[in-house]
């Protein structure tokens, strides 16, 4: 009697420890993020676009919460990704090409490390894109696979070549393979596409598609450019209509012809629907190992890109095609009622980092200059979201400006020109293409007075990492 009311308490315990161990896993969801690179919202199907084909981004819409107004803090990829690792604007951690690196007292506070302190195994592939200063965040990642492009097209061993997006998403799988069941994990996945091969400016090869989407979009015709009209040209600052000027100079490789935007565009939704048929795969890693139920997936880009729009090219600007970025959160646990909703508060990537942490469940670091956006998700966002979000792009070698973009008014400063400081105010409800500079109209003083305030309060919030350095 005596053994058998021992080996009932024993599955009693066992049931117990099953239980709490199953409740910590509902707890502490596995976390995969996907983050694209020069990559406008309005591009995949879930933002209206009816020629794209993503239906594996756009079942995660469908299923998760898709936010309307999502924009890059800075719509350059290094300035960008570092400020999703850190959580912090460039402004405060000072990093873009050929800047000095983020300060190494970020390293503890950024995403990956406060959610690997808290148990979590954390993964990358694919497009690192930025830099911390020694020891640096590399090296404390338990699985690390850096996959860049130039080319494209990886050679393999046995001779065949494959696709830097495919690449990313064999690393996924490995890592999702190789992470013990009981074990939480964040995953970066970070494509190097959309990203065009700046050395190669041959039409069909400037972006180069992985083989599953050959092809694909050569039976239509995509429309001009929305905003290709010779007068969105003219309406630039004069230094954006310089020869000279990067964004003109691309231009010119890109998309100057109809014959060669078409051509471009084709191979640019290839490498689209590439990301997405990579998305599919490691999704359908998740379902085989049976993790689908308690892992959330967010999908997002660095920045957005001026696909033949005002007659330039790249991003680096104020416009909203160069700001504009994906925001996808599925998350499994989301109650069926929450589910396929599309949010209009304006989010930016500083929101990530503490989106992260907050999912994991941990404290949100003080450090971090976003806000979670769990709230948002649930319905719940307590006080009044914000008003305003605060952007800027700081490049040794042009458009060095900030700003701030609001529901209805945006205001930018270009602070270095020789000329003297720029400044673009535009009244996005009545004109949503931004044509007309409001600036210097003298009807519109106390609206640029208020947008001049909004701009020196996160200038003055957010510390200047050059002036901590001097």
């Amino acid at each position: 009697m005596r053994d058998r009311m021992d080996r009932v308490n024993s599955a009693m315990v066992a049931v117990v420890m099953l239980a709490g161990v199953c409740a910590q896993a509902i707890d502490r969801p596995n976390i995969i993020f996907f983050l694209a690179d020069d990559q406008r919202s309005d591009v995949l199907g879930c933002y209206g676009n009816q020629l794209i084909k993503t239906p594996t981004i756009d079942r995660l819409a469908a299923e998760g919460v898709r936010f309307e107004n999502s924009f890059c803090e800075t719509p350059i990829c290094a300035a960008s990704r570092a400020t999703i690792f850190s959580g912090l604007s460039q402004r405060t951690h000072g990093y873009n090409f050929g800047e000095p690196t983020v300060d190494s007292k970020y390293i503890a506070v950024s995403y990956p490390m406060v959610l690997k302190t808290a148990g979590y195994r954390i993964g990358f592939a694919g497009k690192y894109g930025m830099s911390f200063a020694k020891p640096g965040l590399k090296g404390e990642f338990d699985f690390f696979k850096e996959i860049n492009r130039s080319p494209y097209l990886h050679k393999m061993a046995d001779g065949t070549l494959r696709h830097e997006t495919d690449l990313c998403s064999d690393a996924a799988i490995e890592f999702i393979k190789s992470t013990p069941e009981e074990t939480p994990f964040c995953m970066s996945v970070s494509f190097n596409a959309t990203h065009a091969e700046d050395n190669d400016h041959r039409p069909g090869h400037h972006f180069q598609w992985p083989d599953s989407t050959d092809g694909m979009y050569e039976d239509i015709e995509i429309p001009a450019p929305r905003l290709g009209d010779e007068k969105y040209f003219k309406a630039l600052p004069a230094f954006m209509q310089d020869v000279k000027e990067l964004g003109r100079e691309r231009w010119y490789w890109r998309w100057d012809t109809p014959e060669k935007y078409q051509t471009n565009m084709r191979a640019y939704y290839r490498m689209l629907s590439g990301i997405d048929k990579a998305v599919a795969r490691v999704l359908d890693e998740l379902k085989a190992k049976g993790l689908h139920q308690n892992t959330i997936i967010i999908y997002s880009a660095d920045n957005g890109l001026l696909l033949g729009d005002r007659g330039i090219a790249g991003k680096w600007n104020h416009y909203e095609q160069s700001l504009r970025v994906p925001l996808i959160v599925y998350d499994p646990r989301l109650p069926r009622e929450q589910r396929g909703r599309a949010l209009p508060e304006l989010v930016s990537n500083l929101d990530l980092a503490p989106t992260f942490v907050d999912l994991a469940g941990e404290k949100i670091p003080e450090q971090y200059q976003g806000r979670s956006l769990v709230p948002l998700m649930h319905g719940t966002p307590g006080s009044e979201w914000r008003k305003d979000i605060y952007c800027e792009h700081k490049f040794k070698r042009y458009n060095n400006w900030y700003g701030v973009r609001g529901k209805r008014y945006k205001f930018a400063v270009y602070y270095a020109e020789p000329g003297g400081a720029y400044e673009c105010l535009f009244d996005l409800e009545k004109d949503p293409t931004e044509l007309v500079n409001l600036a210097a109209n003298p009807e519109c003083a106390p609206i640029r007075k208020q947008m001049a305030e909004r701009l020196d309060h996160y200038l003055k919030s957010y510390p200047d990492a050059r002036a901590a350095s001097e």
